[in-house]
């Protein structure tokens, strides 16, 4: 009998976190944090999943983490807790961008271009474009720039594209349910670090501070 893959996801970018289990690449479990601090809520929701399942984290084959921008301290806490768990169970770590998890999560959305934005602060919006084909599939297209708002709105009429995301419909949200769809990159444990974006300000002054760069996660 072949040993099941099982595939562990987290994305805390935006405000809420999100954790989904897959088998074999299917969906088996899925929670959305909608709580403050959903990003501290993060490890206690994946030992609910694994003990629902009556499966340990030692079990894990792969870790799928979002890979943002979005949330420095989100993205921080989810790439820590994503290496954990790939170390302790030997698994295989995956990085996922965070912004096509936006429509790719929509349940029962059209075959159309999707323009997947997050609030990138100083009126400016983090976007990344993703397609869904007629045949279900998705693609993602191009890399994440941050540009001003007037600037995507401009883009997004000329593609014919669909902007998604919290800054248009806050229930938008990047989901963990949707990372196998979207596609993933085996990352090293040792080197990788996700896409904050921007520098947030707390990190700005710690290394102002200390006159050194923040230790990685």
């Amino acid at each position: 009998m072949l040993t099941p893959r099982i595939q562990l996801a987290l994305d805390a970018s935006a405000g809420p976190a999100s954790v989904a289990l897959f088998v074999d690449g299917q969906l088996v479990q899925a929670r959305r944090i909608d709580r403050k601090g959903s990003a501290e809520l993060l490890a206690p929701t994946v030992s609910e999943l694994l003990a629902v399942e009556r499966m340990h984290a030692r079990e894990l084959t792969d870790i799928i983490v979002g890979a943002g921008p979005g949330s420095f301290t989100g993205l921080r806490v989810a790439a820590a807790l994503a290496k954990g768990l790939a170390r302790g169970a030997g698994a295989t770590l995956h990085a996922a961008p965070s912004l096509p998890m936006i429509a790719a999560a929509e349940d029962g959305c059209a075959a159309a271009s999707y323009l997947n934005v997050l609030d990138a602060l100083r009126g400016e919006w983090f976007v990344q474009r993703s397609t869904k084909h007629a045949d279900g599939r998705w693609t993602v297209d191009g890399t994440v720039e941050r540009l001003p708002v007037d600037v995507v709105r401009t883009r997004a009429t000329a593609l014919g594209a669909l902007i998604v995301g919290p800054p248009v419909m806050p229930e938008q949200q990047p989901d963990a349910r949707s990372a196998l769809l979207i596609g993933t990159q085996v990352v090293s444990l040792d080197t990788w670090e996700p896409d904050y974006g921007r520098l947030a300000e707390a990190q700005v002054q710690w290394e102002a501070t200390h006159a050194r760069a923040l230790p990685a996660s």
